[in-house]
Formats: structure tokens, C-alpha cells, sequence
């Protein structure tokens, strides 16, 4: 069976899952979510994490019913490779855009470089770049700036857990980044390059990790197809709860199961392993019946009407799947 563009498809995949992608150049996340959904004749394909266009590598899909994990895996951390190409400035501050500065800058040492990095640890405060999805009054900023229209971007506040510098090969430099959710690293090169005196953009762009994701685990849209050409679609894909393997679990049994998924509060729900101290860490936590299938999304809260309070702790509902 071949779709409109002739790309071989199989059957259509009803199941769910996660698939990494090592997104190439030159498509857009909404183009690589398409090709996919085409491929394998799902009825739902999404993805955590926007890449942009120029950039490449990790990229989580999220098939059928496992689009429902959004919510649960963009807020991680991501892990970056970028190069910054010093002496030019572009409008979209990557290799993409046109030039709006250019001035010679005399080759920088290792060590001054390695110094700037220093300086962009922990929270930082970044503006957020004119050819971005962020709305403005309603409109996204990248549809503003290619019609000419002049507004100041918001900005917002990220963190910086690590910047390390890689390689100097003048007059560009590659340096790892491993920062919070919505940090631009395309800003984050060009202001590198304004602390050091200097002109920059970002030259490439490639996505190493987010979250507990990495490149390891990515295939490429090439080696998708052939392993359906071989009926190894399974062998690529992630079920929902090993996609959150990030999260600590609570078990219940198949009846209480149901039960969540049928809409039954938490306070009528007998956990099978809720643990010895009551003292758990705030945050969210994975619900699996006894066949490792994810049942529900719950996190640790103040007590509250209808909520489930097992040895201690407190227990909302976040959000309920359905079987497998």
C-alpha cells in the first residue's frame, strides 16, 4: 500500500506508544509527526518537545492513546549540542536567517571561553526570539516578524543546569547545555556571544536527551520504515509506562483497575504497595495493574474532598488511561 507521497505504510496501528525519533534537518516536528502518522496508519500522532527546523535529533512521539503522556514528559530537562559561528548575527538567530550584523571578531582563547560559560549557570532570564511559536496579543511571534510588524518579545525565566565547552574551531565553537523546559537555545548562543564582545548564531542545533530520553534510543524515519518493512514496528516502541519509568510507581489490583478507569475516586481505591513511609516526595506518581499496564496519573497533594489518603499520604488524580 503506498500514501500520496509513496511512503510504505502497513496496516493500520491501532495500539499505542512512544517512539524516538532522530529528527533530520530541515522538517519541522509537525512535519516528522505527520510522516509518521502516514507510516503507520494511526489515528492519532503527537509529540513532546518542539524542535526547530534546522535542528536534529531527539524528538518523543506519542502514538493513539499515548498522546495523553504530553502533559507528564515535556517539563524535564533537555540536553543540547550546539555550535555557536562567531562574527554574524542573524534575524533568527540561527544559520537560516538573514544577516542583520556582521563585524570581525578576533579569534577568542579556550579559556575565555570556558569563563563565559560560567556565567550562564543557574537561572537566567532570556528574551524570547522574534522567529518563536510564543504568542503575542494572539499571535505567534515568528508570524508577526515575517510580516514586519515590531513587538517586544516576552521574556522568561530558565535554568541552566550545566554549559560546558567542547571544541573551539574558530570562528566556531560547539559547546553541551542541559537546561530546563522552554529555554531557547538559539538565544542562549547569541547572548555567549555578546558576553565574549562578540556577534554569533547558532550554526547547528542537536537534541541529545530529554528527560530520560536519548539518542541511543532514537531511530531515524529510515530505519522506522525498514523495521516495518520487517514486522518490527513492536520493537521500536516504548508502552506508556515505560515511557514514564521516571516516575515511582503504586500498584493496584485488575478490579481497582477498573474501578479508576470507570471513574471511581482514590478513596475507594486499596493500593497493593503503598509503601512504608508516609513521608513520600511531593510530586507525581504512575498507577500500574498487576500487568505493567499504567492506569493513571496521580500525584501527592493536600488532602481534599474525595481524595485517597493511603499511609499518610494524600493522593489526587491526575489523569486516567485506558487499558494497555
Amino acid at each position: 500500500m503506498q500514501t500520496t507521497r509513496g511512503l510504505k505504510t502497513q496496516a493500520r496501528f491501532t495500539g499505542d506508544g512512544v517512539l524516538i525519533v532522530d529528527k533530520p534537518a530541515g522538517f519541522t516536528s509537525h512535519d516528522v509527526v505527520q510522516k509518521v502518522k502516514r507510516k503507520l496508519g494511526a489515528a492519532k500522532v503527537g509529540h513532546s518537545g518542539t524542535l526547530d527546523p534546522f535542528a536534529t535529533g531527539v524528538l518523543i512521539l506519542l502514538i493513539n492513546g499515548a498522546t495523553k503522556l504530553a502533559p507528564f514528559l515535556a517539563d524535564h530537562e533537555k540536553t543540547y549540542l550546539f555550535n555557536v559561528f562567531f562574527g554574524v548575527e542573524t534575524d533568527t538567530q540561527d544559520s537560516t536567517g538573514k544577516v542583520v550584523a556582521r563585524q570581525p571578531c578576533e579569534p577568542l582563547q579556550e579559556r575565555e571561553i570556558k569563563a563565559a560559560c560560567d556565567a550562564f549557570i543557574g537561572e537566567i532570564e532570556q528574551t524570547v526570539p522574534r522567529y518563536s511559536a510564543v504568542r503575542v496579543k494572539g499571535q505567534r511571534l515568528y508570524q508577526l516578524a515575517r510580516r514586519g510588524v515590531e513587538v517586544t518579545p516576552p521574556n522568561r525565566k530558565v535554568k541552566i543546569k550545566d554549559l560546558s565547552f567542547c571544541e573551539l574551531r574558530w570562528p566556531e565553537a560547539t559547546f553541551e547545555v542541559t537546561c530546563s523546559k522552554g529555554t531557547y537555545v538559539r538565544s542562549l548562543g547569541v547572548d555567549l556571544a555578546r558576553h565574549l564582545n562578540c556577534n554569533g548564531h547558532v550554526s547547528q542545533l542537536r537534541r541529545l536527551a530529554s528527560g530520560g530520553f536519548n539518542l541511543r534510543q532514537a531511530v531515524t524515519l529510515e530505519q522506522l520504515e525498514e523495521s516495518m518493512a520487517r514486522g518490527e514496528l513492536h520493537q521500536l516502541l516504548m508502552t506508556s509506562a515505560q515511557a514514564l519509568d521516571c516516575y515511582p510507581e503504586l500498584r493496584v489490583s485488575p478490579l481497582d483497575a477498573k474501578r479508576i478507569r470507570q471513574g471511581s475516586t482514590l478513596d475507594s481505591i486499596q493500593f497493593l504497595d503503598p509503601g512504608s513511609s508516609p513521608d513520600w516526595p511531593a510530586g507525581s506518581y504512575k498507577v500500574l495493574d498487576p500487568d505493567n499496564n499504567l492506569v493513571a496519573m496521580v500525584s501527592k497533594a493536600a488532602k481534599v474532598a474525595n481524595d485517597r489518603q493511603e499511609g499518610g499520604v494524600t493522593f489526587k488524580t491526575l489523569r486516567v488511561f485506558g487499558t494497555g
